[in-house]
């Protein structure tokens, strides 16, 4: 187990077995029949939380098909993890006793796996008729319980034009939070790549205009791109997720560690457009497989990173998971300081990722530039309070 794992993340693969057969799946080869024993599980989140990881990812397969997740999911939180979160495509949340159970036992944060806005698109997608709307369902049902939700968006054919469509559909159901996931050509998805694959030069546009669909509801931060070079989202590059540390180490069901800091580049080539890309110390490359099918046509090296701007918000205003926490903690108390607010963010299950002072700051500019809270300065500390009555600021929750 690493040393000094304070704010890491450990992921655990609990099974390969799942209730959908998705055509992008790169799990399609494994053997549905590997799943990780419970008490190999309970090992390895008490070894996780003894070496100091403060995350507990959940994943598989479909991890809520295991008959013991919730068993799991409590462990977690007994021995101390306060965050929790759950990679699902969904289906099982249609249940609402269910997601009380999850959130009674501990779960702090859902990861979903919607593909699309579109119900026939993503029932095709993952193979299961009726999937779309279950998945909703559990969406509603844990938003009512007030659990962290996002959702991760495989790219692919049917969906990568539609990108930005497809986040207004997520950001009207209260998802604010996005992760764009380029394919990995392996697996199912390599089977399906003359249906299902699309180049990165076709979804450098859509991509960019996602970005901006973000920008404009006041979530700059609140979409990253995964096994995306960072040359396909220029001016944007910061969101491309691998420039920076991973911060994560992932525990397979036959108990094989892989730390994704130290092993990320074992996939991945580089190119001639990379030679004199400005961004080539921290990129990684593309992955191999891609490359295989699609070569380098497209690529262009990165001249000078774009920099961070502040964005005029447009339209209507949403608010991200860290700011609907704040405002929760203002609910309770008419004004706090960042220590205050930390305390009191304890007691609420959306506040989970509220573990420093940084994070409170951080949600609380983002909100007075929102024009909902305001702030006074005294003696050495900010305090926050509410710059309007809470019923106008609650329908944007």
């Amino acid at each position: 187990m690493a040393k000094n794992a304070n704010g890491k993340c450990y992921e655990l693969i609990l099974n390969y077995n799942c209730n959908a057969r998705c055509l992008f799946c790169s799990q399609g080869d494994f053997d549905k029949s590997r799943n990780a024993p419970f008490d190999a599980i309970a090992h390895n989140i008490y070894s996780a939380r003894k070496a100091g990881y403060s995350r507990l990812g959940l994943t598989g397969g479909e991890p809520l098909i295991r008959p013991d997740i919730i068993k799991v999911i409590a462990l977690g939180k007994s021995v101390g993890f306060d965050f929790i979160r759950v990679q699902t495509n969904g289906i099982k949340l249609a249940d609402p006793a269910f997601c009380r159970e999850l959130v009674r036992a501990g779960l702090t944060f859902c990861k979903f796996s919607f593909t699309t806005d579109r119900e026939k698109d993503h029932d095709e997608l993952v193979g299961v008729p009726g999937a779309f709307k279950k998945a909703l369902a559990g969406l509603k049902n844990l938003r009512g319980l007030k659990v962290r939700v996002g959702t991760n968006i495989l790219v692919n054919r049917r969906n990568y034009n539609r990108l930005p469509e497809i986040i207004k559909f997520y950001l009207g159901r209260g998802i604010t939070n996005f992760v764009i996931i380029f394919p990995v050509y392996i697996g199912a998805m390599a089977d399906n790549a003359k249906e299902l694959g699309v180049s990165l030069p076709e979804c450098a546009a859509p991509f960019l205009k996602a970005v901006k669909i973000m920008e404009a509801a006041g979530l700059p931060d609140e979409i990253l791109f995964l096994n995306t070079p960072p040359c396909f989202i220029k001016g944007r590059e910061t969101l491309a997720i691998g420039l920076d540390s991973f911060n994560t180490v992932v525990t397979d069901p036959d108990g094989r560690r892989t730390d994704l800091d130290a092993d990320a580049e074992a996939a991945k080539v580089k190119g001639p457009p990379c030679r004199n890309c400005a961004l080539a110390d921290k990129c990684r490359g593309a992955d191999r497989h891609y490359i295989q099918f699609f070569g380098w046509g497209g690529f262009s090296p990165v001249k000078e990173p774009g920099k961070a701007e502040d964005v005029q918000v447009s339209g209507r205003l949403f608010l991200s998971d860290n700011e609907k926490c704040l405002v929760e903690i203002l609910r309770l108390k008419n004004e706090v300081s960042t220590k205050e607010a930390l305390r009191v963010s304890k007691k609420i299950v959306l506040c989970r990722d509220c573990s420093d002072g940084n994070a409170v700051m951080n949600s609380a500019n983002r909100l007075e530039q929102k024009g909902l809270v305001k702030s006074r300065f005294a003696r050495g500390t900010y305090y926050w309070s509410f710059a309007k009555p809470y019923a106008e600021i609650e329908k944007w929750l």
